[in-house]
């Protein structure tokens, strides 16, 4: 966390801690007066001295781009400023400093500069040497008769080109002239100065994207020579020495090797000198797997006893280990795993109590090391729920051990993607808050009904909000624990932990990459554009705004369950009862059944809960037309509705005897035809629930196009029409009056207005 700043004021920011931190909305710009520090991202890393003149080109992108942290005191003097105008205020007030920021200005972009070319560098050099190394080991493999492992990855991946900035060869002649010359000159003219610190702004941030982007791509590439686990060039290279039957072969991929590790030291070189956070600390995994090697030719495998390795990892008492030990190998003598006798069923809870306690504490004993440098049992473990080798076949946990990876994060695209590892992660720090339990509690309201209840005293509910292992350990026995058996989809015959009979044979197959999950995410937006969007106030009176409304799209949290599953689930449509944080879909890290079909059914059922949450006690009341009301009163009188067809209304009374006269069940299942079906031009609803699909959940613009060559969507598609326009022109109208008085349309309005125009 970043320390707190008063403006106008000189403030003192103590070695190790954060003047400002990365997204964080921009409010100043901080004159260094004494002290060293560093900006510092993922991708970027540049030195800051006394002098520097902070926070300038942030402001033009609205946020931090960088953390600025201390590498010894730092003393700095803040001025408010929110928007690159209010620079010209400061410069007014300050003349001097006109030519002062000009010098911190060209020292940055030429900082920014050296990095751009290092990192431009080696975009046109690695993506050669990646898919020269392949080429190589797939003919020696073709040579030696070997089968040459599959690595889609070593393709030539390539970006899209990036022109320089018109201006930045101007900039960089003009940071070398003579400091004195430069403050003499832009202290004489306020415009002048602003004029150029404006562009030069706008130039740095430019600079800086560039640079996130090809730090980012560089990355990806280097993980093809060597990542956390063993789908990289380097292991395959150890494996062919190892595998090939003569001495040419054994040289030639001990080179590639030494190839690849060659240039995996220069990706590291590379990172230290230019970013904030260094290229992954692969040199242990390296040396680990030269051990392997040396291991497996013993008769000896990473995974061997791996719940041995994995109860002593977490340091669980000697008791539990045999207890739990003796459960699992009870377990799998079963011949019939599935069976429902009393007595297994009593197996399987004891299973699944002790695996949950195991998962807590090897959780927290994980917590802030490397992926990488965790024992490979404990990282399937917490990845994908395996426990033991004697569970599962030889050849399943070999495509368990090819399928771990380097952590993806998948921030930069809306959507947050975690693995369970991951989620426990976030709400240990506190980045998001602990789930809803099973009674539709949030963590505060159920820490309040104990209160009232005399079960704890209120200083003890303060500290259990304060406190994150019992946060965490909320969130395991509500979320991990209740919804486990959800998503698996056979509560019945449920155990934590993989097991062969459960994957079902190869783990390939299923398995949900956070890539998949994503794309299918788009492809859902693609098709119901409005799905995610929701609407809120809009006030502001700096700006003279009293009272507007814009749409704003919220993309959910998905998290995958380490097990395997045929079922998706919503568990929250918001956190923490706040209509603009995103909600929680639960989905198996290895499905059984189509990604879009999991996300489809999920998005149905958010779609009615939410409109739940939004109408509140109005969500049945048809004098209030909503999608909830509408499609309520729909199925309580369809009976007597004349624009439904006898056949129809048997079709209905079917839909409703399988949810179990749930209407929420039956809106998810029309809600899948919707998607699935209509879309495609094939009339599967009938013509109310087509109607109101059609005005609650419209399709994209181009697709409403060519449905509208066919009478029936022509003809339900007219209200959302008839609606969508209104909305237009009122929102047209709100805008007119507002800029007729001299204000600036915010972001927020202006992309309401395009929402409304263009879907």
């Amino acid at each position: 966390m970043a320390v707190t700043i008063t403006m106008n004021a000189k403030n003192l920011v103590p070695k190790g801690e954060k003047l400002f931190e990365e997204g964080m909305a921009s409010d100043g710009v901080f004159v260094v007066l004494k002290g060293k520090g560093m900006l510092v991202n993922t991708n970027l890393c540049i030195p800051v001295v006394a002098g520097d003149f902070l926070g300038i080109w942030d402001m033009t992108a609205g946020s931090y781009l960088t953390s600025c942290v201390a590498t010894e005191e730092l003393t700095v003097y803040a001025l408010p400023a929110k928007t690159i105008a209010d620079l010209q205020t400061i410069l007014e007030g300050n003349k001097e400093y006109g030519g002062r920021i000009q010098l911190v200005l060209g020292r940055i972009i030429t900082e920014l500069s050296v990095r751009l070319n290092c990192y431009r560098h080696e975009e046109n050099t690695l993506p050669d040497v990646i898919a020269e190394l392949y080429r190589q080991y797939c003919a020696r493999c073709k040579a030696e008769g070997i089968r040459a492992a599959e690595l889609p990855k070593a393709g030539k991946e390539t970006l899209d080109s990036f022109e320089l900035p018109a201006r930045l060869d101007y900039y960089l002649e003009a940071a070398k002239i003579p400091a004195d010359i430069q403050k003499s000159y832009f202290s004489c003219s306020t415009k002048v100065a602003f004029h150029h610190m404006e562009e030069q702004a706008g130039l740095i941030c430019k600079l800086f994207a560039e640079c996130d982007r090809l730090g980012e791509f560089l990355r990806r590439r280097g993980s093809v020579l060597m990542n956390g686990g063993a789908d990289n060039l380097f292991f395959y290279f150890c494996a062919l020495e190892e595998k090939s039957g003569t001495a040419d072969t054994k040289k030639a991929a001990a080179l590639l090797r030494d190839v690849a590790e060659k240039k995996l030291d220069e990706l590291e070189a590379l990172f230290a000198k230019c970013a904030g956070e260094a290229f992954a600390a692969y040199r242990k995994r390296r040396a680990a797997r030269m051990q392997e090697d040396a291991t497996e030719s013993a008769g000896e495998e990473p995974c061997e006893n791996a719940l041995e390795q994995i109860l002593s990892y977490a340091d669980v008492s000697e008791e539990m280990a045999v207890e739990y030990t003796g459960l699992v190998k009870k377990f799998a003598a079963l011949e019939d795993k599935n069976s429902t006798e009393d007595g297994i069923r009593r197996l399987r809870k004891k299973l699944a109590d002790g695996f949950y306690q195991l998962y807590e504490s090897v959780f927290k004993k994980a917590y802030g090391q490397e992926a990488a440098e965790l024992p490979l049992p404990v990282r399937l473990f917490l990845e994908y729920g395996f426990l033991d080798e004697t569970l599962i076949s030889r050849t399943q946990l070999l495509e368990l051990e090819k399928l771990i990876e380097e952590p993806v994060t998948t921030e930069s695209a809306g959507c947050h993607i975690f693995t369970m590892w991951e989620w426990l992660t976030w709400v240990y720090e506190g980045k998001r808050e602990p789930s809803k339990n099973e009674f539709d509690q949030e963590y505060s309201e159920m820490l309040r009904e104990l209160r009232k209840s005399g079960q704890i005293s209120e200083e003890e509910e303060k500290a259990r909000l304060q406190d994150y292992e019992k946060r965490l350990h909320y969130e395991i026995q509500n979320l991990f624990r209740y919804n486990h058996r959800l998503v698996n989809g056979l509560p019945n015959t449920f155990v934590p932990f993989l097991y062969e009979d459960l994957l079902g044979g190869s783990p390939e197959r299923t398995f949900l990459p956070k890539a998949t999950v994503l794309a299918a995410v788009d492809r859902i937006r693609s098709v119901d554009y409005s799905v995610f969007y929701r609407e809120f106030l809009y006030m502001n009176k700096e700006l003279g705004i009293e009272k507007e409304y814009y749409m704003a799209e919220i993309l959910p949290d998905i998290i995958l369950f380490p097990t395997v599953g045929s079922k998706s689930v919503l568990w929250q449509e918001i956190s923490c009862r706040h209509r603009d944080t995103p909600g929680r879909f639960l989905l198996p890290a290895f499905a059984e059944a189509l990604v879009d079909d999991l996300l489809i059914r999920v998005c149905g059922r958010y779609r009615w809960e939410l409109c739940r949450t939004i109408q509140g006690t109005s969500w049945n009341n048809i004098q209030i037309k909503s999608l909830t009301s509408e499609y309520t009163d729909y199925l309580m009188y369809y009976k007597k509705n004349r624009d439904i067809s006898e056949e129809r209304k048997e079709r209905i009374k079917a839909q409703l005897q399988k949810g179990k006269n749930n209407y929420a069940e039956v809106f998810v299942m029309d809600y899948e035809m919707w998607m699935k079906s209509e879309v495609n031009g094939a009339m599967k609803l009938n013509k109310v629930a087509r109607e109101i699909m059609a005005t609650y959940c419209p399709f994209h613009a181009k697709i409403r196009a060519r449905l509208a060559q066919q009478p029936p969507f022509e003809e339900a598609m007219a209200r959302y029409r008839r609606e969508n326009a209104k909305k237009l022109r009122e929102t047209e109208l709100h805008h007119h009056a507002l800029t007729k008085n001299g204000i600036e349309l915010p972001q927020e309005l202006l992309d309401t207005y395009d929402y409304y125009r263009n879907h």
